[in-house]
């Protein structure tokens, strides 16, 4: 089963003229305008988008369940953000993907976007083909802005995978988001400055997973000091895109306790596990 993702709707705005009221509210209303055009004109072009992501463990395929994976969660934002209509079919992980979805995509990997006959594979090949296609709103990072906080998450996915609360990436990791705070004190409050992009629809569901897991299985927080980091993923997480996308803890902490084969809990010492009651979202 897919879920049919709706896009927001059009707003009908009096014609009456705008010289009557202020000058901020006749440029609220020309906005809006704008947009409602915007979106009148996506649906008269017959858009035909689907995003196979994966789904939630033990639902099956094709699923009306969302799974915990951030690089669809960031497809996913992308096409909230530009107002799109799509499908979203999530597809279980492992070796039984349905044959049909393997035809198509012989790797197997998700996200995968489906736009009419062209199934497109990979995040980042997956934002260039709808920035190319659906140029408005843009959201584009600038090339000098693509490379920040992109350290981040392999910092994270080595320290958990080692299995050690004072593994080496754990420094890493903290050095990661303190040049993540130097930027954003510098260029923010988002990566490229006053509007999110593209760079942030993917920075912020890894953000999160490393927030949910590291504070699950090692009982780490981010550091109180990063204060530009806290506003930043305040911003990011209170965005109806996110919200709209996102996945529960329970489900998170799952996902990557079945990746990496990860103990309840890592214990204080190195290398030993504690046992705790927590059982995965099924």
């Amino acid at each position: 089963m897919a879920a049919t993702i709706a896009p927001l709707q059009s707003v009908c705005f009096a014609s009456s003229r705008l010289s009557r009221f202020p000058v901020s509210w006749s440029s609220s209303f020309s906005r809006s305008r704008r947009f409602a055009r915007r979106v009148s004109a996506m649906a008269s072009q017959d858009v035909d988008l689907e995003v196979f992501g994966k789904a939630a463990t033990g639902t099956g395929s094709p699923s009306n369940q969302r799974g915990d994976c951030p690089f669809s969660q960031r497809v996913y934002m992308v096409l909230e953000e530009k107002h799109l209509p799509y499908k979203a079919t999530y597809v279980e992980e492992g070796p039984n993907k349905p044959d049909w979805f393997m035809q198509r995509n012989p790797s197997g990997l998700m996200p995968v976007l489906r736009d009419a006959a062209d199934w497109i594979q990979d995040s980042d090949k997956i934002f260039e083909h709808v920035e190319n296609k659906f140029k408005e709103p843009s959201l584009k990072t600038p090339d000098e802005f693509k490379s920040v906080g992109a350290g981040i998450f392999p910092a994270f996915t080595n320290w958990l995978k080692s299995k050690d609360r004072s593994a080496p990436a754990k420094q890493e990791f903290i050095n990661e988001l303190t040049a993540l705070e130097e930027h954003l004190k510098k260029h923010g409050p988002y990566i490229a400055g006053k509007n999110p992009t593209n760079s942030d629809f993917a920075l912020a569901p890894k953000l999160h997973h490393a927030r949910v897991a590291l504070k699950h299985f090692i009982d780490f927080v981010f550091p109180s000091n990063l204060q530009h980091v806290a506003k930043y993923i305040e911003l990011m997480e209170t965005r109806p895109s996110f919200k709209k996308t996102d996945s529960p803890d329970e489900m998170i902490i799952a996902g990557w306790q079945t990746k990496f084969e990860l103990p309840d809990k890592i214990d204080k010492n190195s290398g030993k596990e504690k046992k705790t009651a927590f059982t995965p979202l099924v």
